[in-house]
């Protein structure tokens, strides 16, 4: 009897060690952490201009070691933060996923809505309603969803950024946390859609009050402001004055700290050194990386947009940021490689879109430039109207380039709403500054090529949120103050970011064939034998893979 015991045993022994090295096998063919990095505001010529100024281990190391997809897009419009986070991590535009702006109005009553609101949620960490966030609008899953259900919840996904909806976008629906900064306290909280209450390491990191540290500092150039020849003189007419009377380098920070006003932090290159920070004490205590289930962690720096609206893209105050950043990166990447391991993770790096030149900088170099307001839009569609049909009641609302009509007052004055639309895109065209307009019905019927500017307006288009009428400025034009600059357009200094890869089965290398953001998300999913996020309409990117 003890002779086919033992035969039995041996074979269960056998079977068993096949199948625990199959699971290894298949362990070692994903990386053990994914980190998703997105700069807000970076435009891809960024990388070109201060090259020469990066250090040898934060974007220089991406580049250099990883693969650069040199000519990526965003391929709808608008191009705005709330939409480009979303876009990037399910793989899809807005017209799919449902994220048409940072905010919208809400055609049942013409109210304005925020792309992450959600008032059935409670704040984390915080007694106002900066917590009372959520992805509920969100239509699509996302790469951290589909990750978490693969893996029956035994992967983890965490999203950080100054912005919430830099971090509840990517964060997704399932994720096991979500945090953003706080302007009120310094601190960063959360909504109960993901916590009941912040976990210990966000409270003790809370407890040490960055924020305040590096306010403290003031913000003077890491480099003696003569060598920042890749930006005009550091005092000029096209920037911004948020901390002085003059946009000019040292600043200090002791009147807003006065006044507890923590979230001036956002406009220095300390909001991102913050978000680093929270990010390496994240790895850290929820121990990403550390078994044979890839995590996920979604890190968006805001303080690049937040600086760029101020002072524009071409600003001392630009440049300084992003020689902090590339050693924030550096950090980062450091900290990787002795918490996980080298080659045993992947990061990508990209941005949630690009950024205009300041009007008035482009037209005294005699290149052609403007801006408009919605206020004044409004007032001579009101006109139209009113010499067309006799009735200013006809508008309900210009948000975000796109034109709602009140459709039943349409009705009761017994008219034809295509007809409305279809003249009121003509009269569009005829305003100074406006390039194209087009109806509903165009968007919803007609199809156009990838890189046709209608092809784009029609991407961000939603059938069920979206407009009746979507127009376009022509370029260089733009809805934004006298200083400083902004984006949303669909022209090449808003689309064209850096699409960057990196460590566990990524191929040193570049390219320069158009790609698009909304490949990210399905070729993250190939690398970790995933299922794409439910609504994702692109494919995949090739030939960087190992």
């Amino acid at each position: 009897m003890k002779a086919p015991f033992s035969i039995l045993t041996i074979s269960i022994l056998l079977l068993s060690s096949s199948v625990y090295s199959q699971s290894n096998k298949a362990a070692s063919s994903t990386p053990l952490l994914v980190v998703g990095i997105v700069v807000d505001q970076m435009r891809n010529d960024y990388i070109y201009r201060y090259w020469s100024r990066f250090g040898e281990g934060g974007f220089k190391r991406l580049v250099n070691e990883g693969y650069y997809f040199k000519n990526s897009h965003y391929n709808y419009i608008p191009t705005y933060t709330g939409p480009g986070h979303c876009s990037i991590y399910t793989g899809t535009t807005p017209r799919s996923h449902g994220i048409i702006g940072n905010d919208w109005v809400l055609k049942n009553n013409f109210a304005a809505t925020y792309c992450v609101e959600d008032s059935l949620v409670l704040s984390v960490g915080a007694s106002d309603k900066a917590g009372q966030m959520s992805p509920k609008r969100q239509l699509s899953t996302t790469i951290g969803d589909e990750l978490i259900m693969s893996s029956n919840h035994r992967s983890k996904v965490f999203a950080l950024a100054l912005k919430d909806r830099s971090a509840v976008l990517p964060a997704g629906h399932v994720a096991n946390g979500a945090f953003w900064f706080d302007d009120a306290s310094g601190n960063f909280i959360s909504s109960s859609w993901y916590c009941k209450e912040l976990p210990v390491w966000v409270k003790e990191f809370n407890t040490k009050q960055f924020a305040k540290s590096y306010l403290e500092k003031g913000w003077n150039t890491l480099y003696p402001v003569a060598s920042y020849t890749n930006s005009p003189a550091d005092d000029n007419v096209y920037e911004g004055t948020p901390f002085k009377d003059k946009p000019v380098f040292p600043y200090e920070f002791s009147s807003f700290l006065s006044k507890n006003n923590f979230g001036i932090i956002k406009v220095t290159p300390y909001g991102n050194s913050l978000t680093k920070d929270l990010a390496l004490s994240c790895i850290k205590n929820e121990h990403l990386g550390k078994d044979e289930f890839t995590d996920l962690l979604c890190i968006s720096f805001s303080s690049t947009d937040y600086v760029g609206h101020t002072f524009g893209p071409r600003a001392v105050e630009m440049e300084d940021v992003y020689l902090r950043l590339d050693k924030d990166l550096e950090e980062l990447l450091n900290y990787l490689d002795a918490e996980v391991g080298k080659h045993k993770y992947t990061v990508f790096l990209t941005a949630d879109h690009g950024a205009a030149d300041v009007p008035r900088q482009l037209t005294d170099n005699k290149i052609p430039a403007g801006r408009s307001s919605e206020s004044t839009l409004s007032q001579r569609i009101k006109s139209y109207f009113n010499v067309t049909y006799g009735d200013t009641s006809l508008l309900a609302k210009v948000s975000n380039e796109q034109i709602y009509l009140n459709e039943n007052k349409v009705s009761q004055l017994k008219l034809d709403l295509t007809q409305v639309e279809e003249k009121l895109s003509m009269f569009m065209v005829s305003i100074t500054g406006v390039a194209e307009a087009y109806s509903s019905a165009t968007m919803k019927y007609r199809s156009f090529e990838k890189n046709d500017y209608r092809a784009l307006l029609q991407n961000g288009y939603n059938h069920k949120l979206s407009g009746n009428v979507c127009f376009m400025f022509e370029p260089g034009w733009m809805d934004h103050g006298e200083k400083g600059t902004t984006h949303g357009s669909g022209y090449n200094y808003d689309t064209h970011v850096p699409l960057l890869f990196y460590g566990f089965g990524i191929k040193k290398g570049e390219s320069t064939h158009y790609t698009t953001i909304t490949q990210i998300a399905p070729s993250i999913c190939e690398l970790l034998h995933l299922n794409q996020p439910s609504a994702c309409t692109s494919e995949p990117l090739n030939s960087f893979f190992k």
